[in-house]
């Protein structure tokens, strides 16, 4: 099973660059409150934005895909469906930026100290997840997966360019 988010607050989640956590305030995303995926700039560094829904949300390292729980009754299908949609039709390119080095995805709402605090203590729900991706341009790409009936998922994976 994945570690999910469990919501948010706000609608948005950040993916916010490790070394810029500290002096994260928590308004920083205001301004792409209404899009599912945007990007902002924050001293010279790309943030990846993904939201206006309140949905769970996890990563998945190996196919460098976040995945969004629009419903389901649990996720055992998540992965085989990830993998499935891999080579789908239907990806929708979103934009390009660049990432690499150690982040942390979470509720673009929360401040610093509430983020490096679930870190620090490992909390139930999580409200905080390591990301580490490596340096380079990605191409985000967007996807609705609906495994069976049942199921439906909202995927955005990162493409290395």
């Amino acid at each position: 099973m994945a570690t999910w988010l469990d919501g948010t607050d706000f609608a948005r989640y950040a993916l916010i660059p490790e070394e810029l956590l500290p002096t994260w305030e928590g308004t920083e995303a205001d301004e792409v409150m209404e899009e599912y995926v945007s990007a902002l700039r924050m001293a010279g560094r790309d943030i990846l934005t993904l939201g206006a829904e309140p949905l769970s949300i996890t990563w998945l390292a190996k196919p460098l895909t976040f995945a969004r729980w629009c419903y389901a009754d649990d996720d055992t299908g998540l992965l085989s469906a990830v993998h499935a949609a891999g080579s789908a039709d239907g990806w929708k390119d979103v934009l390009t930026l660049e990432l690499g080095g150690r982040y942390v995805l979470a509720d673009a709402a929360y401040e610093a100290d509430r983020i490096l605090g679930s870190l620090r203590h490992a909390q139930q729900p999580a409200e905080a997840l390591r990301v580490e991706l490596s340096p380079g341009r990605y191409r985000v790409q967007s996807l609705i997966v609906d495994p069976d009936p049942k199921t439906q998922f909202m995927l955005e994976r990162l493409l290395p360019e």
